[in-house]
């Protein structure tokens, strides 16, 4: 019930101002509604939305037709149902059901409720979920080592489960090419510190990587779980003087703490938020200088970093 409630509040949320015709609605999205409909396989907001109208249609296909229209109304997905504000489209229900504005309303609050209940039931658009689906991020926390021999990573993850069922997830690393030219192949190494088990490892391309990872325990929705990997540079090459996440699947909140050699402390430090990933490849554009703290390092917060979007630090060395 707790997960079927917090489906409500998102799609309530969901329905205000433009409603799915919103600029940025794919960073409107709670994590239960984007996970549901996979939306971090999109790769815009108007991608977003055709998955989202498609996947909220076929939802609501069995409700009886009153209700049908409250659902497409109140988003902004029926014909001439694009206004600015929720109350205007609120009084064309009205008028098209022929009830008072305050039994529309009410119309639209019990077809809301209905549309949760059927996605908690199951009703999700798709094939049977892999390893990258079913699951969201609540908190990541990043810490980045240059201390060390080699750079180290260390990511501990608080994931969410969004359907029944869910035993094994899967983690992605890129590691960023340095300069215009080729740099070879990469090598990481990945240990899991604890609550995983990596069970399969695999390289696509020279500098993409993806585990496999097995969960302790199968996990029902709305279930809770933190685990913790280190990853390990192992080739000696240089490394961009950044460190970026890009979610692909929702996060709710990041952190970041890079943690620089004493000995060979950085010129600048700045925050990245909200970047596009081409950009990280453009000449550094250094933004507000972050101050080192007495050990070394610097760190810094996200709340709800949008999808295929780079967060995180960069530097000059």
């Amino acid at each position: 019930m707790a997960h079927e409630d917090g489906l409500l509040r998102e799609l309530t949320t969901l329905r205000r101002g433009w409603g799915l015709e919103a600029e940025r609605l794919r960073g409107r999205l709670g994590p239960l509604v984007a996970g549901w409909c996979e939306i971090h396989r999109t790769t815009s907001d108007r991608d977003a939305r055709r998955v989202l109208r498609d996947a909220i249609t076929a939802a609501i296909a069995e409700f009886p037709a009153d209700d049908r229209l409250a659902v497409n109304v109140a988003l902004g997905i029926a014909p001439g149902s694009q206004h600015a504000r929720l109350s205007d489209r609120v009084g064309l229900l009205a008028e098209q059901l022929r009830v008072s504005e305050r039994t529309a309303r009410r119309r639209i609050d019990r077809s809301f409720a209905r549309l949760a209940a059927e996605i908690e039931a199951g009703a999700r658009p798709g094939d049977v979920p892999g390893p990258d689906q079913g699951w969201f991020v609540k908190r990541l926390n990043a810490l980045l080592r240059l201390d060390t021999a080699e750079p180290e990573l260390i990511e501990e993850r608080l994931i969410v489960a969004t359907r029944d069922g869910l035993s094994r997830i899967a983690t992605r690393f890129t590691v960023p090419r340095v300069g215009d030219g080729p740099d070879g192949e990469r090598q990481v190494d990945a240990d899991a510190q604890h609550g995983v088990r990596i069970i399969d490892a695999k390289r696509e391309g020279q500098r993409h990587f993806r585990w496999l990872l097995d969960l302790p325990r199968t996990l029902a929705r709305g279930d809770t779980h933190t685990y913790s990997l280190v990853l390990r540079l192992r080739d000696g090459k240089p490394i961009r003087p950044s460190y970026a996440f890009v979610p692909l699947v929702p996060c709710e909140s990041f952190t970041v703490r890079v943690r620089f050699d004493p000995h060979r402390p950085p010129r600048l430090v700045w925050r990245l938020d909200e970047v596009p990933p081409s950009v990280l490849t453009d000449p550094p554009q250094p933004g507000e200088p972050l101050p080192l703290d007495g050990a070394c390092e610097v760190a810094q917060d996200f709340a709800a970093p949008l999808l295929g979007y780079a967060y995180g630090l960069r530097w000059l060395p």
